[in-house]
């Protein structure tokens, strides 16, 4: 069960890690599949930054708590996805529903679910 919790927070782990450097490297692609218009260098900029460094920070700590066996990482993991899906639901009822806006919020609730899975199978460390 150790394997599977681990091979869990490790697809996530790669999975947020992926998107971070997407947003690094890849800013025009990556920035069309999330309907978000950076504006001049500063913009872009700051996308790298917010966006970029939310994904890859969330992903070295799900990979570092699946391969250190720590279920700390993996509980600040669970964290910024939560504060991202937390955010999502604040717009929801701020702004309304967006088209195309349930699908990230279900992979968000799933990531969050696998990843406090994982940690109850890992021992903290």
């Amino acid at each position: 069960m150790d394997n599977i919790a681990r091979g869990l927070a490790i697809l996530v782990g790669a999975f947020m890690l992926f998107m971070g450097l997407s947003f690094w490297f890849a800013l025009d692609s990556a920035v069309a599949g999330f309907a978000i218009a950076p504006e001049g260098v500063l913009g872009r900029a700051s996308i790298r930054a917010d966006v970029g460094g939310f994904f890859a920070g969330t992903g070295l700590l799900a990979l570092l708590g699946a391969l250190k066996r720590n279920a700390h990482y993996l509980e600040g993991a669970a964290l910024f996805v939560g504060l991202a899906l937390a955010a999502r639901l604040l717009s929801l009822l701020l702004d309304g529903p967006a088209p195309g806006g349930v699908p990230p919020m279900v992979i968000e609730a799933v990531m969050i679910a696998a990843l406090l899975w994982a940690r109850s199978r890992i021992k903290a460390g």
